[in-house]
């Protein structure tokens, strides 16, 4: 009586452990996505027929009940092909099957958890039309679809983002055509790019490194983080992490000067890559003897500086990407989300309850810098220690600590360091696994940002006992060193 029952047992223990079930569950989660995003996510504003497919209907109870349940599927899927990742069995032509199946709906879909690429729209528009996005806000295009869909933050705030990525974006808006929709489709296919250079050079810096490949494009590339930010979202990130991985895993196989410059690429569409540079080029100079080091430095500091002058030059647009303003720009916007907002609205209500009298925005400014300092002065640290370390390991730890520590945080931000630490032994980290699947939920499905209120009685105490785990029996060195430690 019992033989029945055992087999059955069997049959559901294999289908479980089979890696083809949790890829159809995540393919089921991401074409629900795409289908329940035509009601609750970043759709073009106003009209009725906002996407090129839509669902009836509005905002409704239901419809976010299965939004995120489709969320909770795709990142069930993503755990359970982890558990074959983890034991060496995802292999690279099945990763490129799995980005496909997970990644074609949310290439057909409306944006969700971001409305960024509106505002890209807007800047290559203006900068199609002859005016200067960096001084010249979206809002000067007038009134209209674009303009409504542009979060409101945006709508009156002048690009910072570098010369590489506006020439890009005008480019893309003058084949676009006046469809909303299409030109939607067409950034983000110029974001594919990015993602493809990622598909491409996390397995051989993996391999480089003596690391599971698919393990890194499970973690890099696949994640829920990575689909959201660099597909659904269409964030430009996509462009610049993908340039950063191919300079550095060039770099890391010999070819230094192409490496490098593919990097000061990247820090042409976002400058915090230009961080990469620094480390390479202080790892290869400190390997380097004799005249070797002069070539280090034509090849790691000059020809970088070469590319970002030339790329500036051709775009015509002028230095001020590099300027004050520009820099300020990502600054502006404070949201709960960020460690040292949260810190500083925490504080100062312990203050308040004390009573002493300190102006929120001024504690929340005092802690802003004061986390920027350490993030600086930590990852001036890990450079001068790069050369009797990982340097590719503390690259993307110095990108993930820079990104901590700035006055704000929005979660595709953390895919520049967490990409670069998917290709090394921080790979089986459980902490980035969890961030890498549920740190794009503090956007909502329209990309309002999630946590609002007293949130910071919740993040603020997080980051704190964060801190006092790193510093406790030394964890960090843990952190920073791997299995060396």
């Amino acid at each position: 009586m019992g033989a029945p029952t055992a087999v059955h047992g069997s049959r559901l223990h294999q289908l479980i452990r089979s890696m083809n079930l949790w890829i159809a569950v995540g393919t089921c989660g991401s074409i629900g996505l795409a289908v329940l995003g035509t009601r609750l996510g970043a759709i073009p504003r106003p009209g009725d027929d906002r996407w090129w497919f839509h669902l009836p209907g509005g905002v409704s109870t239901p419809a976010s009940l299965g939004f995120y349940a489709s969320v909770a599927l795709l990142v069930a899927g993503w755990v359970g092909v982890g558990y074959h990742a983890r034991a060496g069995r995802l292999s690279v032509s099945r990763s490129w099957v799995i980005l496909v199946l997970w990644g074609l709906p949310l290439l057909v879909g409306p944006p969700v958890f971001s409305r960024d690429i509106y505002s890209y729209i807007g800047q290559g528009l203006l900068a199609h039309h002859g005016l200067d996005p960096y001084s010249v806000p979206p809002s000067a295009l007038g009134n209209g679809p674009l303009l409504a869909s542009i979060a409101s933050v945006w709508r009156d705030t002048a690009s910072p983002y570098g010369p590489l990525f506006v020439t890009v974006s005008r480019a893309a808006a003058s084949v676009s055509g006046g469809s909303l929709v299409v030109q939607v489709l067409v950034f983000r296919l110029v974001e594919l790019v990015g993602v493809v250079m990622i598909m491409v050079s996390l397995p051989r810096l993996s391999r480089r490194l003596g690391n599971d490949p698919g393990l890194a494009l499970w973690l890099g590339a696949l994640s829920p983080l990575a689909l959201f930010s660099f597909i659904a979202s269409g964030h430009n990130d996509a462009l610049m992490v993908g340039l950063l991985l191919a300079g550095v895993t060039l770099a890391m196989e010999g070819r230094l000067a192409i490496g490098v410059a593919l990097c000061a690429l990247a820090a042409t569409i976002k400058l915090p890559a230009a961080a990469a540079i620094v480390f390479l080029a202080v790892d290869q100079f400190r390997a380097a003897r004799g005249n070797g080091r002069w070539r280090v430095v034509l090849e790691a500091i000059v020809l970088p500086a070469l590319v970002i002058v030339g790329v500036t030059v051709a775009a015509g647009l002028g230095w001020t990407w590099l300027g004050p303003t520009a820099l300020h720009v990502p600054t502006e916007l404070r949201v709960l989300s960020t460690p040292a907002v949260s810190l500083g609205a925490f504080f100062h209500a312990i203050l308040h309850a004390v009573g002493i009298p300190v102006a929120l925005s001024a504690t929340v400014t005092g802690t802003q810098l004061v986390c920027g300092l350490l993030a600086v002065a930590g990852a001036v640290w890990l450079v001068c220690n790069a050369h009797r370390l990982d340097v590719v390991r503390v690259m993307g730890l110095a990108l993930m600590l820079i990104v901590v520590g700035s006055p704000t945080v929005w979660p595709w931000y953390l895919m520049w360091g967490l990409a670069l630490l998917a290709a090394t032994d921080a790979q089986r980290s459980k902490a980035l696994a969890a961030v890498a699947g549920l740190a794009m939920l503090v956007a909502g499905p329209g990309g309002a940002p999630m946590l609002s209120g007293v949130a910071y009685f919740v993040v603020a105490p997080l980051v704190l006992a964060g801190c006092v785990w790193l510093v406790w029996d030394r964890h960090w060195r843990t952190v920073v060193m791997g299995h060396a430690a």
